[in-house]
């Protein structure tokens, strides 16, 4: 009996191993259509590991739902359908398991209050701000901008000034150092 008992939990073991493999696999294969922007067959292969609460499948799926934004590739949705609703949905749990780019984009839709999202700002500057705190060059200028504008915060130069300050280096973010430069002015 001890024999059998030892060959059933290697088979189990086998199995475990054999089963995870290909489970990082499907994984694999997912990432890399949505890097080919075949959305259809991603959306298949990481709809299960964002329900598993994979943050970056998440907010991969919550981008394929989503608008075409922020350097994605033409309007070619590749068996997709753009479902605003099912991307806010998708970048918040990405965002609550510390995905900064969902944060970024959640905290984006809160503060425009756009389509689907009832615009609450103060909201919107909480995701903003954790993203900008995980070094998201874009949650930093838009918390700069928040700062400086008083939007969902109170206006804090001194604090807008050190998220632009911040971001100003960043390829793409020239003009946060003008906007830094004209607070200075005022302080």
């Amino acid at each position: 009996m001890t024999f059998n008992l030892r060959a059933g939990a290697l088979a189990l073991a086998i199995m475990a191993a054999a089963s995870g493999s290909a489970w990082a696999d499907a994984y694999q294969d997912g990432m890399t259509a949505f890097q080919g922007e075949d959305y259809g067959k991603a959306l298949n292969l990481l709809l299960p590991y964002a329900k598993d609460g994979n943050a970056e499948a998440a907010y991969l799926i919550g981008e394929m739902y989503g608008p075409r934004s922020w350097g994605q590739k033409g309007e070619n949705r590749n068996g997709v359908e753009q479902d605003n609703k099912q991307a806010v949905y998708w970048w918040g749990e990405a965002a609550k398991l510390g995905n900064s780019e969902a944060q970024l984009k959640l905290g984006w839709w809160l503060m425009k209050g756009k389509d689907v999202v009832k615009q609450d700002q103060a909201a919107g500057m909480n995701w903003l701000l954790m993203a900008a705190n995980q070094g998201e060059p874009q949650a930093q200028y838009e918390v700069g901008l928040a700062y400086w504008k008083g939007r969902g915060v109170k206006p804090d130069p001194i604090a807008a000034y050190m998220w632009l300050e911040l971001c100003a280096n960043e390829p793409g973010f020239d003009n946060a150092a003008g906007y830094r430069d004209e607070i200075a002015k005022t302080m």
